[in-house]
This record gives C-alpha cells, sequence and structure tokens, in this order.
C-alpha cells in the first residue's frame, strides 16, 4: 500500500463538534416550532402563535441538550 491508500486514523470528536451540535439544535427549534406556529397562526390570524412558536422551540431545544449532556 502506499502513503495515499492507508486510511487516516480515526480521530476522537472533539469539544466544537459538540458545540456545533448544540447550535444546531437550538436554530432547528426555533425553524421548526416557529414555522408551525407561523403556519397555525397564519391560517387562524392569531400573529401572536409565531413568537410563541419559536420560544416553545428554543425551550424544548435547550431541555433536550440539557438532558442529552448530563446522562451518562
Amino acid at each position: 500500500m502506499t502513503e495515499r491508500e492507508q486510511p487516516l486514523p480515526e480521530q476522537p470528536a472533539g469539544r466544537a463538534d459538540e458545540g456545533w451540535r448544540v447550535f444546531s439544535s437550538m436554530i432547528a427549534g426555533m425553524v421548526l416550532y416557529g414555522g408551525l406556529g407561523w403556519l397555525i397562526g397564519h391560517w387562524t390570524g392569531i400573529s401572536i402563535l409565531f413568537p410563541l412558536g419559536m420560544i416553545l422551540g428554543i425551550a424544548l431545544s435547550v431541555l433536550m441538550v440539557i438532558f442529552r449532556f448530563t446522562r451518562s
């Protein structure tokens, strides 16, 4: 085998990976529940559902992150 054909050594996941996971979870929660709030608010005419959906999404994301990183 030449140097180019040898597999790369596995590298452990760093702290940056955890940070990006937390960040993407927060954004995904806001987008998902904010979008649902916007859709339901658009259909029903209740405009407050969009910000409430975003707040609910970020709260659930925080809880999910806490649960994920505190369990052993």
